[in-house]
């Protein structure tokens, strides 16, 4: 085993070229920007990180090192830490982060909060379309500005706006905030790419959004995204401007090399460098992140599950369920993006994994709708979503599609397979993001039971000696 990670690593600093280019002339230099972007919360792969910096800065003189923001919101040991969300701001500081964005994520904490994490920072969060509102918060400055080798490079920061006009987290977490869309934003420096040669955007907008911002912004040298969790090996090439994106999750290191002859950009090309199996590890932060990893009360057994439990429909549903199981209520709804883990293997279900599958912890609530309703629901989740966004126990859903992909209908089963009174109004159990965040009308307004969807979760793995649903399927997308 130890021979295949020696080959491996050897393998890796030769396609990489951690090594400064010999070919290079002397008018030309190379700048290197490190990113990663939806690390949310995992510090596991920090000291391998760490060691595959240091690596390339070792080599390369003119390094900056970057994060397209969703730091938080994941990992438990990050998330229900007494500070929250301090360790991995701690773990950035020893790895000498120069710039991070912010993520519609580090919202999830409240404003006084994330204004804590900012303020314990040592590198700088930048937010061009976010203004506080609040007194004293440390405002992100809008732009970072370097000047390596005597090349300006300006970075602009962006986080991510729903159509809404608001980030993608619970509503009470953004009142205190002002929002401007982002490539709306992003037009006001289109002058930056003639001060400086190099002109980056460090955005949360997601690929799609990155990729209109790169139709119509050319002059743009790179953009390095997040949000969407995507993984481009080498980048995108959109109108002349490289999109980069590193996964999630710390799968990968992004190493974006710019090179310059006379100050004039000449190539751009982007790697993914993955960090699981790399040889080298920093022993000092490998330390610290077992530390931080040493909590006997995360690690405790909650309850078995007894065949594994993969995807959405057989997560959401455990969810669900959970929730439906705990208030009174007829059905219950869960939304796909608070959905944050791919599977929970057969076993024992410890207290970390139930929050790193729904590490929101929002409250349950209940709301009194008509089966009209709950399809107007229903249809708002698949058109944000583009997909079947909503999980429900209780009733199930057909959600038939037209070839222009609009929802032509939505047919409503009960369990026992028959429809449900259209003229009745039923109880139905949503978590309050759903409830706030989610357009659709209802009859009174929401309802709080004072318990959230993760006290469900604890409560049905304590009472139920083995949690199966098995291939459990409630919501299905048929095409027209």
């Amino acid at each position: 085993m130890k021979i295949f990670y020696l080959l491996f690593s050897l393998l890796l600093l030769s396609f990489l070229g951690f090594t400064q280019n010999d070919k290079i002339s002397k008018s030309q230099k190379e700048i290197i920007i490190l990113h990663v972007n939806d690390m949310h919360g995992r510090i596991d792969q920090f000291p391998a990180l760490s060691a595959m910096i240091q690596e390339i800065k070792s080599t390369h003189k003119n390094v900056v090192l970057v994060s397209s923001g969703d730091l938080f919101s994941g990992n438990p040991i990050v998330d229900k830490y007494p500070e929250k969300g301090y360790p991995i701001i701690d773990l950035m500081n020893d790895l000498h982060f120069d710039v991070s964005t912010l993520g519609n994520h580090e919202f999830d904490f409240g404003p006084q909060i994330l204004a804590k994490r900012l303020n314990e920072a040592k590198f700088q969060f930048i937010a061009s379309n976010m203004v506080a509102n609040i007194p004293a918060f440390p405002q992100p400055k809008q732009l970072a500005q370097f000047k390596l080798s005597k090349t300006n490079i300006t970075i602009l920061g962006i986080t991510q706006v729903e159509q809404n006009g608001h980030p993608d987290t619970h509503p009470n977490n953004y009142a205190d905030f002002s929002f401007i869309p982002g490539i709306q934003k992003a037009k006001e420096y289109s002058a930056l790419s003639k001060k400086g040669k190099v002109f980056i955007v460090l955005s949360h907008m997601g690929f799609d959004e990155d990729s209109l911002l790169a139709t119509q912004m050319p002059e743009i040298t790179a953009i390095i995204g997040g949000h969407s969790h995507k993984a481009f090996p080498s980048g995108r090439r959109i109108n002349g401007v490289t999109v980069a994106q590193a996964g999630y999750y710390l799968k990968f290191l992004g190493m974006l090399t710019i090179t310059l002859d006379h100050n004039k950009v000449i190539s751009i090309h982007d790697t993914l460098l993955p960090l699981k199996g790399y040889a080298k590890i920093d022993s000092l932060i490998l330390k610290k992140v077992k530390e931080y990893n040493n909590n006997a009360e995360l690690a405790k057994v909650v309850g078995y599950i007894g065949s594994p439990l993969q995807g959405e429909n057989e997560l959401g549903f455990f969810m669900a369920n959970a929730s439906l199981r705990s208030v009174k209520a007829d059905f219950s709804f869960q939304n796909s993006g608070c959905i944050r883990v791919s599977e929970i293997p057969a076993g024992p279900v410890t207290t970390k994994q139930v929050y790193e599958l729904d590490p929101f912890s929002n409250e349950i609530m209940l709301c009194k709708m008509t089966p009209a309703q709950i399809r107007e629901l229903i249809t708002f989740g698949y058109k944000k979503e583009k997909k079947a966004d909503l999980i429900s126990s209780g009733i199930s859903s057909d959600i038939y599609i037209n070839s222009d992909n609009s929802v032509a209908k939505i047919d409503l089963f009960l369990p026992d397979g028959s429809t449900p009174d259209e003229q009745k109004v039923y109880v139905v159990a949503l978590n309050s993001y759903v409830a706030g965040a989610y357009k659709f009308s209802r009859t009174g307004e929401p309802v709080g039971t004072g318990i959230t969807t993760t006290d469900a979760l604890l409560k049905l793995l304590s009472v139920i000696k083995s949690v199966n649903p098995l291939g459990k399927t409630t919501t299905k997308l048929i095409n027209k």
